[in-house]
Protein backbone atom coordinates (compact mmCIF):
# COMPACT_ATOMS: atom_id res chain seq x y z
CA UNK A 1 0.00 0.00 0.00
CA UNK A 2 1.39 3.59 -1.13
CA UNK A 3 0.22 7.10 0.60
CA UNK A 4 -0.08 9.40 -2.18
CA UNK A 5 1.19 12.83 -1.97
CA UNK A 6 -1.26 15.53 -2.11
CA UNK A 7 -0.75 17.62 -5.61
CA UNK A 8 0.00 21.15 -5.05
CA UNK A 9 -2.47 22.36 -6.57
CA UNK A 10 -4.88 20.38 -3.84
CA UNK A 11 -2.84 21.75 -1.16
CA UNK A 12 -3.23 25.49 -2.62
CA UNK A 13 -6.69 25.21 -2.61
CA UNK A 14 -7.34 23.94 0.69
CA UNK A 15 -4.90 26.45 2.01
CA UNK A 16 -7.42 29.37 0.58
CA UNK A 17 -10.67 27.72 1.37
CA UNK A 18 -9.31 27.74 5.14
CA UNK A 19 -8.60 31.39 4.53
CA UNK A 20 -11.68 32.46 2.83
CA UNK A 21 -13.28 30.54 5.72
CA UNK A 22 -11.45 32.36 8.07
CA UNK A 23 -12.04 35.96 6.71
CA UNK A 24 -15.40 35.33 6.46
CA UNK A 25 -16.18 34.26 9.96
CA UNK A 26 -14.19 36.97 11.13
CA UNK A 27 -16.32 39.42 8.82
CA UNK A 28 -19.43 37.52 10.38
CA UNK A 29 -18.13 38.15 13.95
CA UNK A 30 -17.59 41.84 13.27
CA UNK A 31 -20.87 42.59 11.94
CA UNK A 32 -22.59 40.90 15.18
CA UNK A 33 -19.86 42.78 17.66
CA UNK A 34 -20.97 45.91 15.54
CA UNK A 35 -24.45 45.47 15.78
CA UNK A 36 -24.14 44.83 19.97
CA UNK A 37 -22.17 47.59 20.25
CA UNK A 38 -24.85 49.93 18.55
CA UNK A 39 -27.12 48.72 20.56
CA UNK A 40 -25.50 49.35 24.08
CA UNK A 41 -24.50 53.15 22.58
CA UNK A 42 -28.49 53.37 22.17
CA UNK A 43 -28.87 51.79 26.05
CA UNK A 44 -26.38 54.63 27.33
CA UNK A 45 -27.63 57.66 25.38
CA UNK A 46 -30.96 56.80 26.87
CA UNK A 47 -30.06 56.04 30.24
CA UNK A 48 -27.89 59.08 30.06
CA UNK A 49 -31.18 61.08 28.60
CA UNK A 50 -33.20 59.43 31.79
CA UNK A 51 -30.45 60.67 34.51
CA UNK A 52 -30.22 64.11 32.69
CA UNK A 53 -34.47 64.51 32.94
CA UNK A 54 -34.67 63.56 36.86
CA UNK A 55 -31.68 66.26 37.69
CA UNK A 56 -33.23 68.71 35.62
CA UNK A 57 -36.38 68.05 37.82
CA UNK A 58 -38.21 70.62 39.61
CA UNK A 59 -36.66 70.12 43.41
CA UNK A 60 -35.84 72.60 46.42
CA UNK A 61 -32.32 73.18 47.41
CA UNK A 62 -31.30 72.82 50.58
CA UNK A 63 -31.48 76.32 51.64
CA UNK A 64 -35.20 76.21 50.03
CA UNK A 65 -35.69 73.54 52.14
CA UNK A 66 -34.89 75.12 55.20
CA UNK A 67 -36.20 78.05 54.53
CA UNK A 68 -39.66 76.12 54.07
CA UNK A 69 -39.02 74.33 57.89
CA UNK A 70 -38.21 77.40 59.54
CA UNK A 71 -40.84 78.05 61.68
CA UNK A 72 -40.94 74.65 62.53
CA UNK A 73 -37.46 74.89 64.08
CA UNK A 74 -35.83 72.51 61.64
CA UNK A 75 -33.47 72.59 58.70
CA UNK A 76 -32.73 69.76 55.84
CA UNK A 77 -29.64 68.94 53.92
CA UNK A 78 -30.97 66.77 51.22
CA UNK A 79 -29.75 63.54 49.70
CA UNK A 80 -32.50 62.86 46.98
CA UNK A 81 -35.93 63.79 46.28
CA UNK A 82 -38.79 62.02 43.62
CA UNK A 83 -41.66 63.38 42.55
CA UNK A 84 -44.94 62.33 44.43
CA UNK A 85 -47.43 59.52 42.76
CA UNK A 86 -50.87 61.14 42.27
CA UNK A 87 -50.43 64.65 43.92
CA UNK A 88 -47.64 67.58 42.61
CA UNK A 89 -44.67 67.70 44.49
CA UNK A 90 -41.47 66.06 45.80
CA UNK A 91 -40.51 63.72 48.44
CA UNK A 92 -37.32 64.66 49.51
CA UNK A 93 -34.84 62.25 52.11
CA UNK A 94 -31.97 63.85 54.07
CA UNK A 95 -30.73 64.84 57.28
CA UNK A 96 -33.22 66.90 59.32
CA UNK A 97 -31.57 69.10 62.12
CA UNK A 98 -33.60 70.45 64.27
CA UNK A 99 -32.42 74.61 65.40
CA UNK A 100 -34.64 75.89 68.34
CA UNK A 101 -35.85 74.47 71.33
CA UNK A 102 -34.24 71.95 73.77
CA UNK A 103 -33.15 69.62 70.88
CA UNK A 104 -31.36 72.58 68.93
CA UNK A 105 -28.46 70.60 66.97
CA UNK A 106 -29.86 66.84 66.93
CA UNK A 107 -29.59 65.57 63.26
CA UNK A 108 -31.58 62.71 62.33
CA UNK A 109 -32.53 61.33 58.80
CA UNK A 110 -35.94 61.84 57.62
CA UNK A 111 -38.60 62.12 54.74
CA UNK A 112 -40.53 65.16 53.84
CA UNK A 113 -42.30 66.06 51.09
CA UNK A 114 -42.57 69.70 49.75
CA UNK A 115 -44.34 71.68 46.85
CA UNK A 116 -44.22 74.72 45.35
CA UNK A 117 -46.59 77.19 46.03
CA UNK A 118 -46.88 80.55 44.96
CA UNK A 119 -43.41 80.42 43.87
CA UNK A 120 -42.23 79.29 46.95
CA UNK A 121 -41.23 75.60 47.85
CA UNK A 122 -43.45 74.60 51.30
CA UNK A 123 -43.95 71.56 53.59
CA UNK A 124 -46.57 69.44 52.86
CA UNK A 125 -48.40 66.32 54.40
Amino acid sequence: MTLNKPSGGAVLAAGIAFLVGASGGYAINEIIRSDHETDLEHEVARLEDEVSQKANADVPSDEEASAALAKSGRSMRISECEPRQAVPGVTCSGIITTTAGSFAGTNHPGVLSFAKIDGAWRQIQ
